[in-house]
């Protein structure tokens, strides 16, 4: 039995009592929690060794004690109201489960126009409860509206703060670290050692510095508790490599216990090499070039097997988007279809299209509609900060329909100017009540919504936001098209084109005229395969064989080959001139190859024995003026310059 002198508890007692008197229901109180008092002498000294006056009692009961005696004689200002007795909280936290809340469907709450928001808004609220089946419905969630570059700026900061205070561990176990110490010293505000951090990290996205963040952060807690077990306490950077081996050694068993995380030490070496040429962070040499470590990530990472990548979608999925543009009941699903319709046909990442600067409609034969960005997943990397990513939409899809004017005008009518500069998000996320918000439609919401959209088709669970960028780069690839064509519709960069091919919109014509052919074959109902047997695309750049807009595909404009023109300059540059000459010549080169697949598919509609007969080295031109390759190129650049000095020594 714990022991306590009464007339402590009465001091106790006197001071937690408001009105310093003494209850004796406190005593009682005691006695129930099983304090045993015993009464002493008022006249009997300390014990000068203990400092105490014999007071033998448990810590818990001490506490339950004082607990009891503070909630009972408390006192509490009847103005004052916890959150669960606000009237506006109330209905939350409120016992009844009939709660009284909007069918919102997960789609964010109409807020109070900001100044961000200077779009002209339709009200579809009465669409909305029309269409209570749409799919958009199921979709969109209900978060923070911030637009682009706001939530730009709030996540960026979010991760200077996740970066300072893993600094703040230890200061001098990274350079920067030090630099960021000496700056809160002399502004204590964190506005200079934010500024800092910003600047080392140069233009690394958000999502790129809260991933590496979160890395380092799992690291450091699993650091601190295994050292805690064992009753001390060790800064876990700088980083040492014995750490980080059981540190991976925790992570397989990890792995084996929930069958996931595979590549976590690798992620783990990623953000080591990160810290290094970004903070400067102390044993990250270490780490790097540990033998040990490098192994164990890469049977970590093998053992993960082969990685499921985005399907591609089929043709039926694209005609059931064409056909939810020209005939759903929700104006919200049509407009969300010709989105994903213009991210398909342009071969980008939804997250490509959160910002668009301007666009450009070339309503003509063989026209094509340009989204212009600066906001894509390479824009950190070097000079492409400064230029404008274009992404060539074809005019004609897959279908017979004029469906770009369609989705043009379906644009104007919920409110959303195409023509504004600059666009912003080429899709915002739709509001319950009508109109959109300013934020764009996330990666995840437009997955769901295609999902969604696609519900019924073949294979339509498996879909995600990066099918829309594969399917027709996988059609190409199928049809036989080259990989330096594959590459530059899918704006990547190679060693033979480099990166101003993609970001130059008049280097792309040729890959994008192959493009055109292969969904003209398609609409007139040739298969992939068939393309790529027969070789009508595979090695050649054709001159653009799809009618343009007022054109049908059966339409009868003739195709007239727009010859090259001589121009007599003054003062010519040989140089250019020779490029303009080579650049003519295959242009020629170009409307034969297209006239003769042209006469080669009206030819295959007689007889299949015919066209099996034919040898595969029938179906590529052979040519031998052809430009196939870097050196086809510099010789037919010479031959063309020489013909220019030839024609400037005649003409003197």
């Amino acid at each position: 039995m714990d022991l306590i002198e009464v007339e402590d508890l009465e001091d106790l007692a006197r001071h937690q009592s408001p009105d310093s008197g003494f209850d004796a229901d406190l005593l009682d109180e005691a006695h129930d929690d099983g304090v045993e008092f015993i009464d002493q002498p008022a006249q009997e000294s300390c014990d000068p060794n203990t400092g105490t006056n014999a007071c033998i009692v448990d810590k818990t009961d001490w506490a339950l004690t004082v607990n009891h005696a503070f909630e009972r004689h408390r006192a509490l200002d009847p103005a004052m109201k916890l959150p669960w007795e606000q009237p506006s909280m109330q209905g939350i936290f409120h016992n009844s489960l009939g709660l009284n809340l909007p069918q919102v469907h997960g789609i964010a709450l109409e807020l109070p126009a900001t100044k961000n928001e200077d779009r002209n808004q339709i009200s579809v609220s009465g669409e909305v409860e029309a269409c209570a089946d749409a799919a958009f419905l199921s979709a969109v969630k209900d978060i923070q509206d911030l637009d682009y570059f706001e939530n730009k700026r709030m996540q960026t900061d979010l991760a200077c703060a996740k970066w300072l205070d893993i600094l703040s561990m230890n200061w001098s176990a990274s350079a920067i670290g030090q630099q960021v110490c000496e700056d809160l010293r002399s502004d204590p505000t964190g506005e200079l050692a934010n500024e800092t951090l910003k600047a080392c990290f140069g233009t690394k996205s958000y999502s790129t510095l809260l991933k590496r963040a979160g890395s380092l952060k799992r690291f450091i807690l699993w650091h601190r508790d295994h050292y805690l077990e064992r009753g001390f306490s060790v800064d876990a950077i700088p980083l040492h490599e014995p750490d980080v081996w059981n540190y991976f050694r925790h992570l397989r068993d990890s792995r084996i216990r929930d069958a996931r995380g595979y590549t976590g030490p690798a992620t783990f070496l990623e953000t080591v090499r990160f810290t290094k040429f970004t903070i400067a962070l102390r044993g990250a040499d270490d780490i790097l070039e540990s033998r040990r470590l490098q192994g164990f990530a890469a049977i970590e990472k093998r053992e993960k097997g082969p990685t499921h990548q985005a399907p591609p979608m089929e043709l039926e999925h694209l005609r059931r988007l064409h056909s939810v543009l020209l005939g759903a009941d929700s104006i919200v699903d049509k407009v969300g279809a010709g989105c994903m319709l213009l991210c398909t046909y342009a071969r980008a990442r939804w997250s490509d299209l959160r910002f668009i600067h301007h666009v450009e409609i070339e309503s003509k034969r063989n026209g094509c509609l340009v989204l212009y960005t600066t906001e894509h997943k390479t824009s950190a990397v070097g000079e492409k900060k400064e230029q404008y990513l274009p992404f060539v939409v074809p005019w004609d899809g897959v279908t017979n329909e004029n469906w770009l004017q369609t989705f043009l005008d379906l644009y104007q009518q919920v409110g959303l100017n195409i023509h504004k500069v600059p666009l912003g998000p080429l899709l915002p996320a739709p509001r319950s009540g009508g109109g959109f918000c300013a934020r764009p439609l996330t990666t995840s919401e437009a997955a769901a919504w295609l999902r969604g959209l696609l519900k019924g088709t073949s294979n339509w669970e498996s879909f995600r936001s990066h099918s829309m960028k594969a399917t027709l780069l996988d059609w190409c690839a199928r049809s036989g098209m080259d990989k330096e064509v594959r590459s530059v519709l899918g704006h990547h960069c190679s060693a033979v084109s480099g990166s101003e091919v993609v970001y130059a919109r008049h280097l792309q014509a040729r890959p994008i005229r192959k493009l055109m052919m292969l969904l003209g074959l398609i609409r007139i109902g040739m298969g992939l395969e068939e393309i790529a047997d027969r070789g009508n695309i595979a090695g050649v750049t054709p001159a653009a064989g799809t009618p343009g807009p007022g054109f049908g595909i059966h339409g009868c404009a003739a195709r007239t080959p727009v010859l090259p023109v001589e121009r007599v300059q003054a003062e010519a540059d040989p140089v250019q001139d020779a490029v303009e000459g080579v650049q003519d010549h295959e242009d020629q080169l170009s409307i034969k190859e297209e006239m003769n697949n042209a006469a080669d598919i009206d030819s295959s509609s007689g007889s299949d024995s015919e066209s099996s007969s034919t040898s595969s080295d029938e179906c590529f031109p052979n040519d031998p003026g052809r430009v196939r390759s870097r050196e086809d190129a510099v010789e037919a650049l010479d031959k063309a310059l020489e013909r220019v000095r030839k024609a400037r020594r005649s003409a003197r």
